[in-house]
């Protein structure tokens, strides 16, 4: 609203005396006038600014009161989104509630589930039993007979030649007496009887085993031979000819397998077929199915993962962090912070499992059949168990467990939570092996040259893995089936698996070699795991070269510069007493020649190695295992052919022997490779293209592999 104006105040006009000068009277006006005037411009101006300043006013009120409007708003908002919060998470506390029982139902079920397989295929491993004892009784009892049917042959035969025999002849014709000798009684023979009564017991046996679920060993080994003849894959030089029944197949293996978390070597499981123990897991040996009788089953008596649960693992050892009051383990004496010591009398044959030395999963499993409370060691120990529940605070803390593991099969990510993918041969690190609280792995994937971790995930347990590892092996099997089928899969991206066999325990040395040819026997021993350890050696490393016929020809092209001196050298093979090869400090040039006295001495390789110098020796791969025993980590450098023929690597193989010899030779060490219990290098045919190239990959990859970590299998050494 504009403000009215000021009225105009009259000039007073002060009378001017006439005799003024009219002049400066005029001069005097337009001053004033022009002062009046300015004044009159000034106070329109601030009429103005007041104007302006009053809509402002107004303008700022009407957004105040917009603003308090939406203040007003959000704060309902606030509180409604509130109450849905509070209802949310009300319902959401509800879900993991039902959650909870659900899953505390659900491990009540797979433990009855569990329960009723053992005693099922206690069962089944009975009835395999009895039938098997049945079959040799009528094995014994058709050879009883062949016997008698020989006997009265023979005694048939004797009578026609000496005619009546005594007995006949003493007999009155009139007397009641009769002679019932093998002579005299022709139609004696109760062998018809007995074959028919034993191929109706054949057949009610085998219609039996024909069952679809469960089957038996038998069909299982019938289905095995009829669908995958995995014979196909080479001679086995272990074949059984005694006649005594093989080991379980690799059908029966997989079947079995399902329902395993762990090595159903402890205590309380019966002796199916199986995969072995994890052999990695310090603690926990692997026992030999046939080295001693198994327990029978005996029914648990408490549920333990209701009762207690435990933390920790082979590296820090394992304790106990809650304990149900009342329970049995209560009843027992475990408390909070008790370490577990022992379990005694779980193992097959009545053997003692070192918990101190187990991982958490092999503690947790064999705790599952844990029924004798003396047969339990356990003390309190609360310093070393408040050390740990600190490192588990840690947000730092990877695992309680801690050991390293070499892959032996391609892995994908698979599962429902996703696995960390895996190549064979990659190094793992297993950090954790109740991972998420379940049977399953968390591991780190390391750099083989510098034991860095890359990438961390969750990998598939020893059982999960073998499975994984047999489940390749039978689609391997049935695709050489096919040629077609084998033609294609050789454009498709290639599946490695390495197959190494299990350590036997208390083997003297290490396990036998599968080359590639798998039998009924040998699938149950294969191992999806190897143990490895971290080496890193303190002097330079010798070199050995792959195929074993390249050595000299290539030693002689890396000591031929004179630069070259300086830096490798070799020991010369010299001639060994017979007196002396069996020694340990002696490495024979040909061990499969009992002939060949040359040979390399232990002191000869440390002389070299002590002068700061590659050592190149012409030793072949069957001595990469008495080097690691004497504690020399040798190189092994494997120079990979462009062809099957090896055309530009023969003028460096030796000039005696045939040709094809030296070829089989060389494939035989390219399968020997496999399993070797240490890591070696290929040298590829792209790196490769003339004897300049070569050579100068080759002191590269000595280089390299003289700064990197040596990884070895040290349990195949004992």
């Amino acid at each position: 609203m504009t403000p009215p104006l000021l009225p105009l105040k009259p000039l007073q006009h002060s009378d001017i005396p006439k005799d003024a000068p009219t002049s400066g009277t005029s001069a005097l006006m337009d001053i004033l006038h022009q002062d009046r005037k300015e004044a009159v411009e000034q106070r329109q101006e601030m009429c103005d600014t007041i104007t302006r300043l009053q809509e402002e006013l107004e303008s700022t009120e009407e957004q105040m009161e917009e603003l308090e409007g939406q203040c007003e708003q959000l704060q309902l908002k606030v509180r409604t989104l509130q109450m849905d919060w509070e209802t949310e998470q009300k319902r959401s506390m509800s879900y993991f509630n039902q959650t909870t029982e659900l899953e505390k139902e659900r491990d009540q079920a797979l433990r009855s589930r569990d329960s009723l397989q053992l005693e099922y295929t206690d069962c089944l491993l009975d009835k395999n039993r009895l039938r098997k004892r049945n079959a040799e009784l009528q094995v014994s009892l058709e050879q009883q007979a062949w016997l008698l049917e020989k006997e009265r042959e023979r005694a048939r035969q004797q009578g026609d030649k000496a005619g009546p025999c005594l007995n006949c002849s003493n007999l009155s014709l009139c007397s009641e007496d009769q002679c019932f000798g093998p002579c005299c009684s022709p139609g004696l023979d109760l062998s018809p009887s007995i074959s028919t009564s034993n191929i109706l017991l054949r057949k009610e046996i085998n219609r039996l085993s024909t069952f679809p679920f469960p089957p038996c060993l038998n069909s299982m080994n019938r289905r095995f031979n009829t669908e995958f003849e995995l014979d196909s894959w080479g001679s086995d030089d272990n074949d059984n000819t005694s006649g005594a029944p093989s080991e379980p197949s690799l059908c029966y293996s997989l079947s079995s397998l399902n329902s395993q978390v762990f090595s159903p070597d402890l205590a309380g499981l019966p002796p199916a077929p199986q995969p072995k123990p994890w052999p990695a897991a310090p603690g926990l040996k692997p026992v030999s199915p046939s080295s001693s009788p198994p327990i029978a089953v005996k029914q648990r008596q408490c549920s333990f993962d209701d009762d207690v649960t435990l933390v920790g693992g082979n590296h820090t050892g394992v304790f106990v962090s809650h304990v149900t009051p009342g329970s049995h383990a209560a009843s027992c004496g475990l408390q909070e912070g008790s370490e577990l010591l022992e379990l005694q009398q779980v193992l097959s044959g009545g053997g003692s499992l070192m918990l101190s030395q187990c991982t958490a999963e092999v503690a947790h499993f064999s705790l599952q059949w844990w029924t004798q409370p003396a047969s339990l060691k356990h003390r309190a120990n609360p310093e070393a168990y408040a050390a740990l529940c600190s490192q588990l605070a840690a947000p730092s803390f990877l695992g309680a467990d801690s050991f390293y593991v070499r892959v032996n099969l391609d892995m994908d990510p698979s599962g429902d939570v996703p696995f960390l993918g895996a190549r064979c041969d990659d190094i793992m690190h297993v950090t954790d092996t109740r991972y998420q609280g379940k049977y399953q792995w968390r591991c780190c994937l390391l750099d083989r040259c510098t034991a860095q971790p890359l990438l961390a995930g969750a990998m598939p347990n020893y059982n999960r893995a073998q499975q994984l590892l047999l489940l390749r092996l039978r689609t391997m099997a049935s695709k050489q089936k096919n040629f077609k089928k084998k033609v294609l899969s050789r454009k498709a991206v290639a599946r490695r698996v390495r197959l190494v066999k299990a350590v036997a325990p208390g083997a003297g040395g290490p396990s036998t070699q599968v080359l590639y040819t798998l039998s009924h026997r040998q699938e149950e021993q294969l191992i999806p795991y190897s143990l490895v350890q971290p080496v890193q050696a303190g002097a330079r490393r010798p070199v050995l070269f792959s195929p074993s016929p390249l050595s000299r020809g290539l030693i002689e092209q890396l000591l031929q510069p004179a630069m070259s001196q300086l830096q490798f050298n070799t020991c010369p093979p010299e001639p060994i007493p017979a007196t002396e090869r069996c020694q340990k400090h002696v490495f024979m040039l040909n061990p499969s020649i009992p002939d060949d006295s040359l040979g390399i001495r232990l002191q000869s390789i440390q002389d070299i190695v002590s002068q700061d110098k590659h050592c190149l020796l012409e030793l072949s791969l069957a001595n990469v295992q008495g080097l690691l025993k004497q504690g020399v980590y040798p190189i092994v450098i494997h120079i990979q052919p462009k062809n099957k023929k090896y055309g530009r690597l023969k003028k460096w193989f030796p000039q005696c022997g045939e040709e094809k010899l030296i070829e089989d030779l060389c494939r035989r060490e390219e399968l020997q490779l496999e399993t070797l219990p240490l890591f070696h290098h290929t040298l590829e045919p792209s790196r490769w293209s003339s004897t300049e190239d070569l050579l100068s990959a080759i002191r590269s990859a000595i280089d390299s592999q003289q700064r990197a970590v040596a990884w070895v299998e040290f349990e195949r050494l004992q």
